[in-house]
Order: structure tokens, then sequence, then C-alpha cells
């Protein structure tokens, strides 16, 4: 039994308890604070607000729309439906001109599955859409169809500096249902994202595509963590222009990889020279694949193709079968990085340190302890050059006290 939200009045919530439905009603919250165990309503078009450590339900697609805010205080627990087909998957989808605010700094958010035994893909994942430019005109998410009346589904835009909310301390677990043939949602999918939205300390599990893909935009986001997930750890394609820094991208044995690279950009799914064109500025990234032989369906540590421009610098690969491709007319700079390859190094370009080794990943470049659950994944203090490169320069473990599973 979950309580479901009706209507709302100037003074407070109307509330009726209903057993949970495949199926969401056509509900609207207009303002107010939604009572601990209730689901998230189809629509919200106001503020709505979930009650600090708290246990919610997202059962099906819930849009914020333009004007409305999702707000999530500290240590609220989303459990997320899994439902009888994957077109019908559970999405929050914050529109483009909505707002999530979800700061849990006070107490880690978490977006999970509710099944007892979860599986990758058991709900769709989070997409935030912003009004920041993308390279094609008014693009939808693919798959976002059968959109209730009023909702906008397109993302993209001429403010750079748009501001879709805050995502801070906050898990996804367990996303990337396939919602058409062929295609997976992502664990967060950032479509058209401006400059003025806040992604610092999010990480993204066990899912069943992407971790994080940057569709067009200019978005900054910091301490991103991605763990086990299918396919690749940072995605960027449409025009993004943003800055990413202190990432640590790790997969374990156990865990099913498809055509997985630790980075893929590109310009387009045509390589062409549309702008603005994707560059992104990616910085202290640290990118783990296998110990001592590539995990099947893995590929490179880093992908750059079909007219991409990149900017990587300050960051450590291993553990892949390849280092890096440049395809299609992908140019920029990949400078001061450590790179591992099991067998081929690719067209790494000077000013970067490399390593070919067919027996341990980690024989070279020493971070502490990398593989195992608990791991570390700072390089050691003795290593020349090294410094300031990966994810936790300095030493700085930001990653421990909020994130699960390392």
């Amino acid at each position: 039994m979950r309580t479901q939200i009706i209507a709302v009045s100037m003074l407070a919530l109307a509330t009726l308890t209903a057993c949970k439905k495949n199926v969401q009603g056509d509900q609207n919250v207009k303002a107010g604070i939604l009572p601990d165990g209730s689901s998230l309503p189809l629509i919200i078009d106001s503020q709505v607000e979930l009650i600090a450590n708290g246990t919610y339900y997202l059962d099906g697609r819930c849009y914020v729309k333009s004007g409305g805010e999702l707000k999530i205080n500290a240590g609220v627990t989303v459990k997320c439906i899994t439902k009888p087909s994957a077109p019908e998957a559970s999405i929050l989808i914050i529109c483009r001109g909505g707002k999530i605010n979800a700061d849990g700094t006070d107490g880690t958010i978490v977006f999970t599955s509710d099944n007892a035994t979860p599986l990758v893909g058991d709900w769709g994942g989070i997409i935030i859409l912003g009004k920041a430019p993308v390279n094609k005109p008014n693009p939808f998410i693919q798959g976002l169809s059968n959109l209730p009346l009023g909702v906008d589904g397109q993302y993209g835009g001429t403010n750079a500096a748009d501001n879709s909310g805050v995502l801070k301390y906050v898990r996804i677990e367990w996303a990337g249902a396939m919602i058409l043939d062929g295609n997976e949602l992502n664990g967060l999918t950032l479509g058209g994202v401006g400059n003025g939205t806040v992604l610092d300390y999010i990480q993204v599990s066990y899912g069943q595509d992407d971790a994080f893909e940057f569709f067009g935009g200019t978005v900054n986001a910091t301490h991103l963590i991605s763990l086990n997930t299918n396919d690749d750890i940072l995605d960027f394609d449409y025009g993004y222009t943003g800055n990413v820094q202190y990432v640590i991208g790790v997969r374990r044995p156990g865990f099913a990889y498809a055509d997985a690279n630790g980075i893929e950009s590109d310009n387009d799914g045509s390589s062409s020279q549309d702008i603005p064109r994707t560059q992104p500025n990616v910085s202290n990234v640290t990118l783990i694949g296998g110990e001592t032989t590539p995990f099947n369906g893995t590929l490179n540590a880093a992908r750059f193709r079909r007219a991409t421009g990149i900017n990587v610098t300050n960051s450590i690969f291993l553990g892949y079968g390849n280092g890096i491709t440049l395809e299609h007319g992908a140019s920029g700079t990949f400078s001061g990085n450590i790179i591992h390859a099991f067998s081929t190094l690719g067209p790494v370009p000077p000013g970067n340190e490399t390593y070919v080794n067919g027996s341990n990943s980690n024989t070279d470049i020493q971070l502490i302890d990398p593989f195992a659950v608990g791991a570390s994944f700072d390089p050691g203090t003795t290593l020349p050059g090294h410094a300031g490169k990966g994810a936790t320069p300095g030493f700085d473990y930001w990653y421990l006290g909020w994130t699960a599973g390392l």
C-alpha cells in the first residue's frame, strides 16, 4: 500500500491510500510536501518536496515540467519499480525549465531498484533536459514518446548558463532499461544541460548502458563514480563543451560488458561538422579495467571518433585491451596522462606516459590496490611524474563515506 497524491490545496495535501498500480494515474501535484512512503506523481509543475530520510517510489514516469521543482532532502531513498515491459520503465525526467534540487550532503540520496534481488536495467534512470546549446535542432532523447499533454520532451537552446538544479551526493543504481529495441537508457542522461546546473559527487552503478552521457550542453561535472556499468563510463555527443573533472570508473569480474569504452566521444553519429563541436575538457580521471586481462566486451580506454574534439589531461587509464583511438577526424589535446594497454596503445601523442603489459595492468602504473573492494585509487608517493594525475591527486579520498561497492 502506498500513498498516492490526488490533489493539493493551499492548506494541505489531500491523499488516499491505494494499491500499487502498474500505470500511474494522471495525477498532477501543484505544490507541497509529499508524505513518506508516497509514489512520485506523473507530473510536477510547482515545488514538491520529499522529506529527509524518507522512502519514496518511482512507479512509472515522473515529469518535472517547466516551472516545477522536485526537492529531495538528504537521506531520501527512491525505490524505482520494475515494470512488466521495458518500454514502460520507471524514469525520472526533468524537462526544460524544470528543476531538481537533490542535495545529499547531510545524507546520501539513493535511487535504486525496488527488487530484493536487483538486476541491471530494472528501471530507466534519471534524464535532465536543459536549454543550453546542442548541435541538433530541438532533439528528443530517443524513446521518450507518448508524452503527457503539455510536457516538453525536447532539449537544447541558446542559454549556456541554464540552470536545471542540483544533483549532489547522489547514487543511481540498477538503471538502464531498454525502452526501444537496441536502445537502453543511461544511469544519468544529460541533454542540453547548462552550466548553471550543479553535478557533483554522483555515483552510477550496475547500469545496462552508459554511466554518464552528455548530449550537448555546457554543464560541468565533478567527482563522478561509475561502477560495473555495461557500456561506456563517459559518453559525449551533440556538441558538449563542458568540463568533467575527478572521475573514477571501475569494472570488476562478474558483470556483463558490451562494446564498452572508458570514454567515448562523437560530434554526432554521422561525423558532421555541425557546431558547437563536441569538445569535452576531461581531467583527473582514473579508469580501471581488468587486472590481468581485459574484460570480455570491453574495447578501448578512450575512443574519440566522428569529428569530435578532445582535451584530456592528468588522467590514468589501465586494464583495457586498447589504449586510445582517434577515428573519423577526431582531434584535440591528449597530454599529461598515464596509459596502460594489454595489447595496443593506439596513436598516443607525445607527452603521455605509456605502458604495454600483458600480465598485470598495474605493474608499471602502481596505483595503491585498485582492484579489490575497498580499493585505493591513488598513485604511490614514490613514483616520479605521477603527482597531480588521476582522480585523487594529493590523496584526497573524496569518494569515501557516500559511495557503495567500491
